[in-house]
């Protein structure tokens, strides 16, 4: 738990150097994760679908006319959905997620589209193998077999709608992992975190 704490600390740090014309905003954001994972063709892993799972967290946000920059602190489920006529498996990969996103907003004035991209680092909280089998539910830790780390690449879209005293924002982005986040693997295998997340954000 240091990595998140240390993030956190050093984000404040940085809010409390910007510039005083710069401005500053705080909030929080959730909303839903399609999350599914990318297999080596070595790996020999049966078809994964999306998992959904809930999303939420909270974000500070420092702009300067239409860019800002937006670090958060997310809790996310990674993971994958295999099925198999009645029987099916889960992988449940539960992470503190911190994108730290580069946002341009497209139009000036109260409602406006943007676009933003960036990247992140994730810090395992829990890794489970849930299955059924034959009407039969068992859940397997594995943790000791999944990195206590990722990172990846973030990017996407939506609409900020400026209030007199709140913002408002609705938006779509997609999870690229880069790392494996199998531990010790075979020569030629890989496993990599994909996910769609759909979010909404209210700031102060």
């Amino acid at each position: 738990m240091k990595r998140p704490l240390i993030a956190f600390l050093t984000v404040f740090l940085v809010a409390a150097l910007v510039p005083q014309t710069a401005a500053a905003a705080v909030g929080i954001k959730g909303g839903l994760a399609l999350s599914t994972l990318d297999f080596s063709a070595a790996a020999e892993a049966p078809p994964i679908t999306n998992l959904k799972a809930p999303v939420g967290g909270v974000f500070f946000s420092i702009g300067i006319g239409p860019i800002s920059i937006e670090p958060e602190f997310l809790y996310v489920r990674m993971g994958g959905h295999a099925a198999e006529g009645a029987d099916w498996m889960e992988d449940h990969l539960d992470y503190i997620q911190v994108p730290l996103l580069l946002k341009i907003r497209m139009v000036p004035g109260p409602v406006s589209p943007m676009i933003y991209g960036g990247g992140y680092g994730s810090y395992l909280l829990a890794a489970k193998e849930v299955s059924s089998t034959s009407g039969v539910t068992t859940t397997t830790d594995i943790k000791d077999q999944t990195k206590s780390t990722d990172y990846g690449v973030t990017f996407g879209g939506g609409i900020d709608f400026r209030l007199p005293v709140v913002k408002l924002s609705a938006e779509v982005r997609y999870n690229l992992g880069l790392d494996n986040i199998a531990k010790n693997p075979t020569a030629g295998v890989w496993v990599k975190n994909r996910s769609l997340m759909v979010l909404v954000g209210l700031g102060f």
